[in-house]
């Protein structure tokens, strides 16, 4: 694969597709704010946008090359700025094939290469076909293969087992129903349109109110507004419940010997592989919706290459039931353990849990009371921010043994982290003058994820259990080699907590 290969022609429309998906919500907020103060002529700027966007992608496709040479992937691209790519075959830690919309309807796929350190969008092919596709990832993997393939007495390779199949999981179509009933995400999605219903002015004005009055008998301001939170509501709830289905429809996890396989995705077919080597840590997160019942997901941190905020926490199991959840891990992560909790938040700090929610709402009442006829009603958000605080002061607990951290925490959701004490990369603890006074500090951990961190934080815990975990993160610190150590810095002193 030593010329220089081009991407199908589709990748010209798929660019515009991929721009368009980046930027949905925004658009869609600028669509209802341009359409109702520039009298239609938003469209005509919308229009001329695409239309533009397309050219650029026709010619984004006519420059882009790419081609295997001397161990390592080559890209050329770039219309007005020149973009040369040279990613070595070593660097190379994730190849992910993924089956877009447009590319399912030609009968091609997405490759992203992943390396240590790199981006993902500038080592991404577009639109090839699966059969190229798979001779690339072949290609990019051939040098680590062969120095790894054993060889019979006459010399010949041996099949090579890293990718058999040793364990799966599939999401069964009913529990996939159940996770998209159960999602938080309605409430992102109805403050989203709550912000868009504002500019609807053209449908929403004092003759459409009247209106409704007359047809409506006992219509009224009361019920306008009840009427539109209920719609809302509904509506937001019905586009997360089809964005799960979309997003984990056929969901598959798979392990071999060396990573772990997601395959997931109704209409944009996703193909993620994840090397254990560069996990972090595993949390499961458990919804307000879903504890109830028992269940939650699955997410997993991985390092070593530049993700986006979005997807730097990749879900290898969307709904499991929290019983399970040991057993999934000795089944698919057999190097984790679940150390018991034995720090927790003391009885004097019970009521900093259950007041702390409870501020924002005091600092908002009196605001939104004066700009809001019925603004009042805020006042009852009080018990349930008190009810939330309780939850949190419940949950808080730490654990560790000699080789893992565990952290149960809550801040809507309930999340149990367990990250490798080698993998810990920085412990912070934080004291505000309110805490100082009965001696009590946050503790949070730190993993890499993604480009960046995943911080695991507990409030309000006594200063002697945080020595503990000081002197957790020292022996680990003391006791690995500088090739292992991923440590960075520890955050605070010990002679702070002696004090």
């Amino acid at each position: 694969m030593s010329d220089f290969k081009k991407q199908h022609p589709v990748a010209a429309v798929s660019q515009v597709f991929e721009t368009i998906k980046q930027n949905f919500i925004t658009l869609i907020i600028l669509f209802f704010i341009g359409t109702s103060n520039t009298e239609g002529y938003f469209l005509y700027f919308l229009a001329a946008g695409l239309g533009l966007s397309l050219i650029a992608g026709v010619f984004g496709w006519w420059v882009f090359r790419y081609r295997v040479k001397d161990d390592e992937l080559q890209i050329k691209k770039g219309v007005f700025v020149k973009n040369n790519i040279y990613m070595s075959k070593d660097r190379i830690q994730v190849i992910d094939i993924t089956e877009g919309l447009i590319q399912r309807m030609f009968g091609l796929v997405k490759v992203e290469i992943k390396t240590a350190g790199g981006g993902t969008e500038s080592a991404t092919i577009s639109a090839i076909t699966r059969e190229a596709a798979e001779a690339l990832r072949t290609e990019l993997r051939k040098k680590n293969a062969e120095a790894e393939i054993p060889t019979d007495d006459a010399g010949d390779q041996l099949q090579d087992d890293e990718e058999e199949i040793l364990d799966s999981w599939k999401l069964p179509n009913k529990d996939l129903v159940y996770a998209a009933f159960t999602s938080g995400n309605f409430g992102l999605i109805a403050s989203i349109l709550g912000a868009i219903s504002g500019q609807l002015n053209e449908v929403i004005n004092e003759e459409t109110i009247e209106y409704l009055y007359e047809v409506l008998p006992g219509f009224n301001n009361v019920t306008m507004i009840i009427t539109i939170v209920i719609a809302i509501i509904v509506v937001s709830w019905t586009l997360s419940f089809l964005g799960v289905i979309f997003n984990y429809s056929d969901f598959q996890l798979q392990k071999t010997s060396k990573e772990l396989i997601v395959t997931s995705g109704l209409i944009e077919r996703k193909h993620i592989t994840i090397p254990f080597d560069r996990i972090q840590a595993v949390r499961f997160v458990e919804g307000v919706i879903r504890q109830p019942f028992g269940y939650g997901m699955v997410y997993i941190e991985s390092a070593g290459f530049n993700q986006t905020q979005k997807e730097r926490s990749i879900v290898i199991a969307p709904y499991l039931a929290g019983g399970k959840f040991s057993e999934f891990l000795n089944t698919f992560l057999t190097d984790y353990r679940e150390p018991e909790y034995e720090i927790t938040p003391k009885s004097k700090v019970k009521f900093r849990y259950i007041r702390r929610p409870m501020y924002l709402i005091l600092v908002l009442l009196p605001i939104v009371w004066s700009i809001l006829e019925y603004g009042w009603l805020m006042v009852f958000l009080l018990p349930l921010m008190g009810v939330l605080g309780w939850l949190r002061y419940r949950d808080a607990a730490i654990g560790s043994d000699e080789n893992f951290i565990r952290s149960r925490f809550r801040m809507i959701s309930r999340t149990t982290s367990i990250a490798k004490r080698i993998r810990v990369q920085n412990v912070e603890l934080s004291q505000n003058p309110f805490q100082k006074r009965k001696d009590v500090y946050n503790l949070s951990t730190t993993v890499a994820s993604g480009a960046g961190g995943m911080s695991f934080e507990v409030e309000d815990l006594n200063g002697e259990d945080c020595q503990r975990i000081y002197d957790w993160v020292v022996k680990k610190s003391s006791q690995t080699g500088s090739k292992d150590n991923d440590i960075s810095e520890t955050s605070f002193p010990p002679e702070d907590i002696q004090e």
